[in-house]
């Protein structure tokens, strides 16, 4: 796989501007998994993150600035079209089928990274390079027009994610260059390596991003999410939010530029959140040893050894081969270990603790 990459990496081009998110929506998203990161999760990252690569700067040297690193090397490393994928809609019912279908695109882009991080055979430097990569990408996808491309009369081959939907006014070239920077809210502009000022400036940023939009454990923990679902539901907020009272060639309103402020505070928070259930889940904690579980009076119980701490989901499954697992209840460790009683109300289920 590690041969795949680099020989990919010789003859991939910049197709279109790829630039989700200024840089510091990119780290906003990077501070928001890293303060969620359990601390074998932490300690990994920050370890693959502090190798030195033949392609790096001062600028990126830690969890949060790495984040960028992916922006600042897509030219001489050719991996341009790695950050979008461009699902097509039609703004005025002109058929879809000019767009052409990319040769890589974020969403294999992630599944690549995922499947090298998972490789414990692959050497450092190489897993160091595909957490770089994870850390924008998954940032990347969260961008409404790094997931679509509309298609109209004037734009048959598509408007490649927003670049060829030109704004006048100024302040933004195209549409693309105003959802980067969030609606105005987001700034190129913060220092690499961050200053005191800039992590504090970055910090109460984050706060307010995450006072709106609260961490939590709902997800099903312990699975590798598929990023097309992700890059699907920004298909669906570039058609019902990005495009929306707001035309070619004109000036975005007040009214919009908040909505795509608030849209963006959100889908910044989403995708820390996304990343750091992704990285908790390569990366856990300590392993769960599960004690022998037991029937009595109905009611199963079973434990499991715990930190403390850490938030632990009780899942079911009445057959392995079920698609999904199904939620019971998240419990947190307050000691060494923990115990769950179910009622038995099948002859058969399958149970896992995911942390």
């Amino acid at each position: 796989m590690s041969k795949f990459f680099f020989s990919l990496c010789i003859f991939l081009c910049l197709s279109h501007s790829a630039c989700a998110w200024n840089a510091e929506g990119h780290m906003a998203v990077a501070q928001i998994a890293y303060n969620h990161l359990n601390p074998v999760a932490k300690a990994k990252c920050d370890a693959l993150i502090a190798i030195t690569l033949t392609n790096s700067s001062a600028g990126t040297s830690n969890f949060v600035t790495a984040s960028v690193w992916a922006d600042d090397f897509k030219t001489p490393l050719g991996t341009g079209i790695w950050h979008y994928l461009d699902l097509p809609f039609s703004l005025d019912g002109t058929s879809t089928s000019g767009v052409s279908v990319a040769s890589f695109d974020v969403v294999r882009a992630i599944n690549l990274c995922v499947t090298n991080l998972q490789n414990p055979l692959l050497v450092q430097s190489n897993q160091a390079v595909y957490l770089r990569y994870l850390l924008h990408f998954v940032g990347d996808i969260q961008q409404p027009l790094h997931c679509s491309t509309a298609v109209s009369s004037s734009s048959p081959g598509g408007d490649a994610g927003g670049n060829g939907f030109s704004l006048s006014g100024g302040v933004w070239s195209n549409l693309h260059s105003l959802w980067d920077s969030g609606g105005g809210s987001l700034f190129d502009s913060l220092p690499r390596p961050l200053s005191v000022a800039g992590q504090n400036t970055l910090n109460a940023k984050v706060a307010v991003i995450e006072a709106d939009s609260p961490y939590n454990y709902t997800t099903n923990l312990g699975t590798i999410p598929n990023p097309m679902t992700w890059a699907q539901e920004g298909l669906g907020l570039a058609q019902t939010i990005c495009y929306v009272g707001i035309t070619r060639n004109g000036t975005p309103g007040g009214a919009y530029l908040t909505t795509a402020t608030n849209t963006t505070e959100q889908l910044i928070a989403k995708g820390g959140h996304r990343l750091a259930d992704l990285l908790n889940t390569l990366y856990p904690s300590t392993p769960i040893v599960l004690n022998l579980a037991k029937v009595t009076g109905g009611k199963l119980a079973f434990s499991w050894s715990t930190t403390t701490g850490g938030v632990y989901q009780v899942q079911w499954k009445q057959n392995l081969t079920d698609p999904a697992w199904n939620i019971l209840t998240n419990l947190t460790a307050t000691g060494s270990s923990l115990s769950f009683t179910d009622q038995v109300a099948q002859a058969q289920r399958f149970y896992r603790v995911a942390q």
